[in-house]
C-alpha cells in the first residue's frame, strides 16, 4: 500500500450494535475478511493475493461499488491484515481516495455480541465538504453493514 503522500484524516467514526449470536462465532465469522462479501453490501468479490488465511500482514482485493452523489463508484480496493486478537481484528484499507484503519472488537452483551468498530479514515487529497459528511455517511454504510451481519448471524 502507498502513502507516501500527504494524508488528511478526518475525525473517526465509531459504531456499535448488538448481534443475537455468541461472540466467538460474531467474531469467527467478522474476522474472515473473505466472508465480507456476505454481508458488507458494497464488497461484491474478495481474492486473497498475498498470505494463507487470515493472519497479520495477509492482504486482499475487493472489489467495491460506493453510491456517491447519485454515481456508482467502482474501485478495487487494497486490505491488509494488520493485527489479529481473541475478540479483534484490524485491517488497513487502501483505495484511490482514501486510506482506512479499521478495527472491530467482539464482547459479550447479555445473550449475545457487542461488535464494535472504529474506522480512522486519511484522504488522499484535501477532503473539503468530504471532512464534515464522511462521519456521516460512513456511519450510515457501516450500520447497514451491521444490520446485514446480524441478519445473517441470527438467522443461522
Amino acid at each position: 500500500m502507498s502513502t507516501e503522500r500527504q494524508l488528511y484524516t478526518v475525525k473517526p467514526v465509531k459504531v456499535s450494535t448488538f448481534v443475537g449470536a455468541d461472540p466467538a462465532t460474531v467474531f469467527s465469522y467478522i474476522s474472515d475478511t473473505r466472508n465480507d462479501a456476505e454481508w458488507c453490501p458494497n464488497v461484491s468479490d474478495v481474492r486473497q493475493t498475498t498470505g494463507e488465511g487470515v493472519e497479520p500482514g495477509a492482504r486482499f482485493t475487493f472489489h467495491q461499488s460506493v453510491v456517491a452523489g447519485g454515481r456508482t463508484l467502482d474501485s478495487d480496493v487494497d486490505v491488509e491484515v494488520v493485527e489479529v486478537g481473541d475478540d479483534h481484528i484490524r485491517w488497513r484499507v487502501e483505495d484511490r481516495f482514501q486510506v482506512r484503519d479499521i478495527r472491530l472488537e467482539v464482547s459479550p452483551d447479555g445473550h449475545g455480541s457487542r461488535v464494535s468498530q472504529t474506522t480512522i479514515a486519511s484522504f488522499k487529497r484535501k477532503p473539503g465538504v468530504a471532512k464534515w459528511l464522511y462521519p456521516m455517511l460512513a456511519r450510515r454504510t457501516f450500520r447497514g453493514q451491521f444490520r446485514r451481519l446480524g441478519e445473517r448471524l441470527e438467522a443461522d
